[in-house]
């Protein structure tokens, strides 16, 4: 294992709330042993010091997920999670090195998964003080389920010119990346990206990765260019009310998942259509978005669900 990767142990808390959430859709619950349901959630500087925010959140991923990269986690928020988690699951996770107290975690369920081959695609760490991809393959506890890459990002956030031309160079080398792993015939060709990418798919700032062999799943969900949510700074919904951004600020869907295109790629195992933005109300059980968003996080989780065997 190498030094700037961390799994951190149990640790003794005792956390009250009385928040309480339902699964958005009980079609892909904990229950469905075949199918395996994967996301990103950026928790909004996570230090795991309130105990209402570490049991809603810990709510939210036991109920949606059994897979799910998260950004802007601190070591001691990581810890504080997991031990919260590990009251109904088995849950391990692995921490990026990179990012201070806003760091990249991958969380896991340990009787669905196992971890091997751990690293971190430094080279995309352009300054040096950004966050580092975190790379893991994941191995099926059945041997002959699905197994695959998930690479954990987060891009550099904020606006202006120069914080655009970081996230483009950004995103041309995670395409550099891409292609080297893809075309190492050691790699597994079921490569999964997720994470705060700080723009729309559609964005010059995902040019790079918009030109690799890698469909992103949330162009199903998102505004298109002609809409431009970066600039009406609204907050578009569909038309049964379901929200139609990940991130408040900017009204766009800037969380994405990508996906390595078929053959042989995840698009293979790829639930059609179970791409999803939970609605804070309609699926996590909060009484409005203010709330949510106020409470939680300035983004929203987002889901795929593939098939695990």
């Amino acid at each position: 294992m190498k030094s700037y990767l961390y799994f951190f142990r149990l640790t003794v808390l005792a956390i009250a709330s009385t928040l309480t959430f339902s699964c958005s859709n009980p079609l892909i619950s904990a229950t469905n042993l075949d199918r395996v349901r994967i996301g990103t959630f950026n928790l909004e500087n996570f230090d795991g010091l309130n105990a209402a925010k570490v049991k809603a959140v810990s709510q939210i991923i036991e109920q949606n997920f059994d897979v799910i990269g998260l950004q802007e986690v601190s070591p001691i928020g990581a810890e504080k999670l997991k031990e919260k988690l590990n009251q109904s699951h088995k849950w391990e996770f692995i921490l990026g090195e990179t990012g201070n107290k806003q760091r990249l975690a991958l969380f896991y369920r340990q009787d669905l998964f196992g971890a091997e081959r751990i690293t971190e695609w430094s080279d995309v760490n352009i300054t040096g003080t950004l966050r580092s991809p975190l790379v893991t393959h994941l191995k099926p506890a059945n041997a002959q389920g699905f197994d695959f890459t998930l690479v954990v990002v987060h891009q550099k956030g904020g606006d202006g010119k120069d914080a655009d031309q970081i996230r483009q160079n950004q995103s041309d080398r995670l395409r550099k990346a891409v292609d080297r792993y893809q075309q190492d015939a050691q790699s597994d060709p079921d490569l999964i990206m997720l994470g705060d990418f700080n723009s729309p798919s559609w964005a010059d700032q995902n040019r790079g990765l918009r030109n690799a062999p890698l469909t992103f799943l949330t162009r199903e969900v998102e505004t298109n260019q002609q809409e431009n949510c970066l600039k009406k700074r609204g907050q578009p919904k569909f038309a049964d009310g379901r929200i139609r951004f990940s991130n408040r600020g900017t009204g766009c869907v800037i969380d994405h998942i990508a996906i390595s295109q078929a053959p042989k790629g995840a698009a293979e195992e790829y639930i059609p259509q179970s791409i999803q933005i939970l609605d804070p109300q309609k699926d996590l059980g909060f009484d409005s978005d203010r709330r949510y968003f106020a409470e939680i996080s300035d983004h929203a989780p987002v889901r795929a669900v593939f098939r695990l065997k």
